[in-house]
């Protein structure tokens, strides 16, 4: 039997370089600064048209996407009298419908997405308890609008993307402001989290430029990240340059190797 192609996937590779701002009053009451450098991939793709679903029978306009960035961050603090380096990952999946006008050149898609979310932080001189570690699982609504247009050799095509959490969960660690005010700080739990006490904003502005040989992507990402409990809290504030190659591939499906 003929093996069958599956639908196009789009996968992007992308670098990303920027500046970032970092509050965190577990480990100190002072502001930090710095630099954060990180790598990622996402990947888009319809569903399969054969799909039962619905009245119709079709999932003809729904696609889904899936991503996974790294980071490292070094921050310095205000008064330049300690260092706070910083590891990250976050992964997420999410589906969504997508309205088209224009000839597929003007895209509107709308749907839920499903974030983790992870970061170490370390002071650089031990003060107080010098590591913190923080977990957070968010159901988010995303939405994102891309405009198409072209060249005699080339396609261009301009994308805006946000993110936003509705509900999930997240875990600190022991909470205390300092060695001697064990007491008023808080014990390390999982709570339900959300808007009231764990706000992301996560969007990005890129365009993508496809020629004869190849398809690059650059733009910039922007994430505002801010939770706490009681008089603590912690602020991720990051702008980032993004760099990327874009390829479509299709899998043969029942391909014996």
């Amino acid at each position: 039997m003929r093996a069958q192609e599956s639908v196009d996937h789009t996968n992007v590779l992308k670098l990303r370089f920027g500046w970032n701002y970092q509050l965190d009053t577990y480990l100190s009451p002072l502001a930090y600064r710095g630099m954060q450098l990180g790598i990622g991939n996402e990947w888009w793709q319809p569903f399969r048209q054969d799909t039962r679903l619905g009245r119709t029978g079709r999932l003809a306009n729904w696609a889904h996407v899936g991503r996974l960035d790294l980071r490292g961050m070094s921050q310095t603090s205000s008064a330049r009298s300690n260092v706070i380096y910083s590891f990250g990952a976050t992964g997420g999946w999410g589906a969504f419908y997508c309205w088209r006008w224009f000839d597929n050149r003007l895209k509107l898609h709308l749907g839920p997405y499903l974030e983790a979310d992870f970061s170490a932080r370390s002071h650089a001189s031990n003060v107080n308890k010098p590591v913190s570690v923080d977990i957070a699982v968010d159901a988010m609504a995303m939405t994102g609008l891309s405009w198409s247009f072209y060249g005699k050799k080339t396609s261009y095509r301009l994308n805006y993307l946000i993110r936003t959490n509705l509900i999930g969960f997240d875990f600190m660690p022991d909470y205390w402001e300092s060695y001697y005010e064990l007491t008023e700080g808080v014990q390390g739990t999982a709570r339900c989290s959300g808007h009231w006490n764990h706000h992301t904003v996560k969007h990005e502005l890129t365009l993508d430029m496809q020629f004869p040989h190849s398809t690059w992507r650059i733009g910039a990402e922007h994430e505002y990240l801010n939770y706490g409990t009681k008089d603590l809290h912690f602020v991720r504030n990051q702008l980032s340059l993004v760099v990327g190659c874009i390829w479509n591939y299709r899998i043969k499906a029942n391909n014996r190797l």
